[in-house]
């Protein structure tokens, strides 16, 4: 740097060209340094957050699941009728919407392969008095007619009941009364506006005597568990609620039937075949696969992605026996590989098929 001389001859001291070139050199340098230092930073925020999305995701499909489960078959178990094709109709819908289900505690609707996610449906009572089910004393002439009860304990007006005799379909319909107890009791079910389940002309077959009533409560759970574009979704069946998100970044979900064929008090075989006896059913396993919510990036420019690399995952359940969950011939999940995956898996006791009295 030189003195140089202006005006009344006073000295002042400047930059040469050359220490500006050199000094807007270093700074670029300087920041291409702190720009590569945030991109690196920016790629361990990225995977960290991605991470901890995906297991909040897995974390609380796998609680939802588990919460439903250890209810199902509450207020429901009677042995002598799982298996039956329940149906009804939700007057309150616009239009009203019919439903059906099959009575049993869980239901497992398998998906086409690896790739492809289970269906769960879970069934229970909503009703905090566990009654036991109630017999019909005398034969129906027509589906409008009320229903007479050796002991209507438990029902209460407003109530939705399930109707199931031996061979026939079961019928959804709702108590429009409080019954008093007796050996001749009688179980209304109106039909109007206030009854959400009585469609005018009755519903459902004609049952005989010996038939039974089964309390489900003002707010019975029917709900369908299934998996669309990589979000758990849920229907309420019953109270028409339907394609509710409850977990986003839930790729695929499998479960299995712990069944004791040999009545001997514990599972014996774990099978994805639908029972042949739903009493036999003690248990349900599900697992559950949550990605990262963003992708990484190829670590070569314009390359292919190597976040993951290896599919199926499998899944180790408690007693040693696996299961496989694919990931790349899911077609709502194209880069499969770009994403980071947790599993989460879970395996309830269906306490109420154990303690059924059937």
């Amino acid at each position: 740097m030189r003195p140089t001389t202006v005006h009344a001859g006073r000295p002042q001291r400047g930059f040469s060209l050359v220490e500006v070139m050199i000094s807007t050199v270093v700074a670029l340098f300087a920041t291409l340094a702190i720009m590569q230092s945030l991109a690196v930073s920016e790629g361990y925020r990225r995977t960290t957050a991605s991470a901890n999305d995906a297991t909040f995701s897995g974390a609380s499909a796998t609680y939802l699941l588990s919460r439903d489960l250890q209810m199902a078959g509450y207020g429901v178990n009677a042995g002598t009728y799982m298996g039956c094709t329940a149906s009804g109709i939700d007057e309150w819908a616009a239009p009203p919407q019919p439903f059906t289900f099959t009575l049993a505690p869980a239901q497992i609707l398998l998906g086409a392969n690896a790739s492809t996610p289970d269906e769960v449906w879970i069934v229970s009572s909503g009703t905090s008095q566990l009654p036991g089910a109630v017999g019909l004393t005398v034969t129906m002439s027509a589906a409008t007619d009320n229903y007479t009860v050796n002991n209507p304990y438990g029902i209460t007006a407003g109530d939705v009941l399930l109707l199931a005799e031996t061979g026939k379909a079961c019928t959804i319909t709702q108590a429009s009364n409080t019954p008093v107890s007796g050996a001749t009791s009688t179980v209304l079910h109106a039909t109007g506006a206030k009854w959400r389940y009585n469609p005018g002309g009755g519903i459902g077959p004609v049952y005989d005597a010996g038939a039974v009533i089964m309390d489900l409560g003002t707010a019975p759970t029917v709900n369908r568990y299934y998996i669309v574009n990589n979000t758990l979704m849920l229907d309420q069946l019953v109270t028409d609620q339907l394609a509710q998100p409850v977990a986003a970044n839930i790729v695929n979900m499998k479960a299995e039937y712990g069944e004791d064929p040999g009545a001997t008090g514990s599972v014996t075989v774990w099978t994805t075949a639908a029972p042949a006896q739903w009493p036999a059913v003690l248990a349900i396993r599900v697992a559950v696969v949550a990605r990262s919510a963003q992708p990484e990036k190829p670590s070569v420019t314009n390359g292919p992605c190597t976040t993951t690399t290896v599919t199926p995952i499998v899944v180790t359940w408690d007693d040693g026996t696996t299961t496989n969950l694919n990931l790349s011939g899911n077609a709502n999940n194209p880069n499969w590989q770009c994403y980071r995956y947790k599993v989460f898996h879970t395996t309830v006791s269906l306490r109420n098929s154990i303690w059924t009295p059937s």
